[in-house]
């Protein structure tokens, strides 16, 4: 203890926390305890200490406050919360009796929060926490046996992609159908042609007839060229769908991108 000079505490002040303990700890005589609650009593020392140095105590009273917090550790278990109260206080005046009033409310206000607050805590430390004994249970899991193997009938995805297949290949059926009775009847239908009886008509009046005639079949020759190449592009799509069937690749594909043509 009494090498516990206001040097060396100006010193403990700057190291980090563990180190801090360990130095702090090392100018005490730590009979109260042999077991794991010396670790907290040390730490209580030195937490009271560091509190009193960060608020302008003197060293001189850093230092008393230290032996104070080692004091009254071991007592915690045996007090009650108006016995504590008391055996504060009495600490603080006959231990530090030239604390300015500003400084013994700040460490009695501390004590008490560390003390009272956590009052049940300290006590479980002190007083030795009872032994805790875990039970460990077995559970044991059994899965469902593992089914055998089907010997008749085939499985949801191969029945799905037949029943695709199915729909693939009637709607390219219909396609090429179309295409077909398309390409097999006259593009165009002319309609009929007034030419005056009873008028000869020359050789530049009958090319206007004719030409007349032409325009007017520009829309049925636009609309079937235009159904043919749809046609033709319906049924290269069936085509690839159905050889990504034929592959099992089909299945990548959204439901929207492997609807057969209308």
């Amino acid at each position: 203890m009494d090498s516990l000079t206001e040097r060396e505490v100006a010193q403990i002040t700057r190291l980090q926390r563990d180190a801090a303990v360990q130095r702090l700890s090392s100018h005490f005589s730590w009979t109260e305890f042999r077991d794991e609650r010396q670790c907290f009593h040390q730490e209580f020392v030195y937490d009271v200490a560091m509190f009193a140095a960060a608020h302008g105590f003197p060293w001189s009273n850093v230092i008393q406050a230290a032996v104070i917090a080692k004091s009254i550790f071991p007592q915690l278990d045996g007090l009650d919360k108006p016995k504590l109260l008391l055996s504060l206080r009495d600490a603080l005046s006959k231990s530090l009796p030239s604390l300015t009033p500003v400084h013994r409310k700040e460490l009695t206000q501390f004590l008490a929060d560390t003390c009272i607050t956590r009052w049940r805590l300290l006590q479980a430390v002190v007083g030795g926490a009872a032994p805790i004994y875990i039970t460990q249970l077995h559970l044991e899991l059994q899965l469902p046996p593992t089914p055998c193997p089907l010997e008749m009938g085939i499985d949801l995805r191969q029945w799905e992609l037949q029943v695709q297949q199915a729909q693939f290949t009637n709607a390219l059926q219909q396609k090429e159908e179309e295409l077909k009775n398309l390409r097999d009847k006259p593009r165009v239908k002319l309609g009929k042609i007034s030419v005056p009886e009873d008028d000869q008509l020359d050789t530049q009046e009958v090319l206007e007839l004719v030409r007349v005639a032409l325009k007017a079949t520009e829309g049925q020759m636009f609309a079937s060229l235009n159904r043919e190449a749809s046609l033709l592009s319906d049924i290269l799509q069936l085509k690839l769908q159905l050889a990504e069937l034929a592959t099992g690749r089909l299945h990548s594909r959204s439901p929207a991108s492997t609807a057969p043509f209308n």
